[in-house]
């Protein structure tokens, strides 16, 4: 099974012909850009076509090093040019500005950066990528890459592949590092299938500092650095139950799962039943954003969204984000309304701030101030009891992502008013409890 997602995923040598031809085109057309801009550089090939682990149709990343005393205005207004003059394209940032955009048939990143000798240098991440590349060169034995692509197909089968906003998952670095450290693409799944949040990893000889993030693996180029620093705790979690199921039960549905399909409406009434009534979808017209600027924006909100809830005693159960057209946030609560009173929890029974408790709320609660288990307490009318027009009421003021502040318009539905048509796929994705091999 294994031979034959290599059959599908492997580049041929004519593809690989194609992309090393198209490279040394490239090459050329930057060499002759920079010299129409007065730019000293040199172009290098990057990324997973460099180190010979790339799948069918890869991406193009050529590196435009900039000598260590260019200015970082210069390295921007420069190396965008020159990415303009050869591509069109489309400006993109990262820690530096670069350009995307297609030639011969591949979508080419034309990135600026610093020509770093010395690793040990302060370095940005993508002055760090050349040394990345040279490393996985040197050091991925030749009959290690085709478990890497097995490696990369199988995260991306199961969601989990890139390090990008969008998915917060493994990339390609850290996919040829773990093939390194566990030997193979079954090497991998075996010791991931046991993983636990707070996993820590580096190669041999290559130790390096602690970190709080779910994941952890030193990257040998920079101690300092965690590879695995994007990977979220469900991609982690993701990962290795997939590996546990797949080392159970191998299947091609790993790699190639089925498609999303959004249910119909009877469906979806069928399989929420009760859960529909706690359902609340917020929705608006996507913003004209790339992914690595929108979907932080999108947790931020998200995360201000559910902290308002449970400030106000709801208890939220779930959440989905779906992104297509239009941004759909659904989020589950245990109960959409409350009760019309609530306790308000006091200062202790002994704090000098409990006579102006006891004076503020002597004759203003729904009932008096009471003492338990020494402190002051009193019932209070619920200022909110609906989770639908708590959001409705404070989402002017939350704390959302900068440009969704922008947004003009944001419709607030719940229970079976969410039931339209442009919130199916947000609905199907947050019902359907299956994992992708499980389709």
């Amino acid at each position: 099974m294994e031979r034959e997602v290599l059959r599908r995923i492997k580049p041929t040598q004519s593809e690989d012909r194609k992309a090393e031809q198209t490279v040394g085109e490239l090459f050329g057309l930057v060499e002759e850009a920079a010299r129409d801009v007065d730019a000293s550089i040199e172009p290098r090939l990057v990324g997973s076509v460099a180190k010979d682990t790339h799948l069918k149709d890869p991406d193009l990343d050529i590196f435009m090093l900039f000598p260590e005393n260019t200015t970082v205005d210069e390295l921007r207004d420069k190396g965008l040019e020159i990415g303009r003059r050869v591509l069109g394209g489309e400006e993109h940032y990262a820690q530096h500005p670069y350009v995307r955009g297609e030639h011969n048939g591949f979508v080419v990143d034309l990135v600026p950066c610093f020509l770093v000798r010395d690793p040990a240098r302060k370095m940005s991440a993508v002055d760090r990528t050349p040394f990345h590349t040279e490393f996985i060169k040197a050091n991925l034995a030749p009959s290690k890459r085709d478990d890497v692509r097995l490696l990369k197909q199988f995260m991306k089968g199961i969601g989990c592949y890139g390090a990008e906003a969008k998915v917060q998952g493994f990339s390609g670095y850290l996919c040829e590092l773990l093939t390194m450290r566990f030997d193979d693409f079954g090497g991998v799944l075996e010791v991931a299938s046991r993983w636990r949040r707070g996993e820590k990893l580096a190669l041999p000889d290559h130790p390096g500092k602690e970190f709080a993030e779910p994941l952890t693996f030193v990257d040998p180029v920079d101690s300092s650095r965690n590879v695995a620093s994007a990977v979220s705790i469900e991609a982690l979690e993701t990962f290795t139950v997939a590996s546990r199921a797949y080392l159970e039960e191998p299947s091609l549905s790993f790699f190639y799962p089925k498609a999303v399909r959004s249910w119909s409406a009877d469906r979806i009434t069928a399989e929420a039943g009760a859960r529909i009534d706690g359902l609340v979808a917020v929705s608006f017209r996507k913003p004209d954003l790339i992914d690595d600027v929108l979907y932080p924006q999108l947790r931020k909100s998200l995360s201000s969204m559910t902290a308002l809830l449970r400030r106000n005693d709801f208890v939220v159960t779930k959440t989905t984000v779906d992104v297509g057209r239009d941004v759909c946030i659904l989020i589950e609560v245990e109960s959409m309304e409350l009760s019309e009173s609530r306790v308000h929890r006091g200062p202790p029974s002994g704090s000098p701030n409990a006579h102006e408790f006891l004076a503020k709320w002597g004759e203003a609660g729904l009932s008096a101030p009471y003492e338990e288990s020494g402190r002051w307490y009193v019932i209070v009318e619920r200022e909110h009891r609906r989770a639908d027009g708590l959001l409705r009421e404070e989402l002017p003021s939350l704390s959302l992502g900068k440009d969704l502040m922008k947004v003009l318009t944001i419709e607030v539905s719940s229970g079976r008013e969410s039931l339209v048509g442009r919130h199916a796929r947000a609905l199907t994705k947050h019902l359907d409890e299956r994992m992708p091999w499980e389709r």
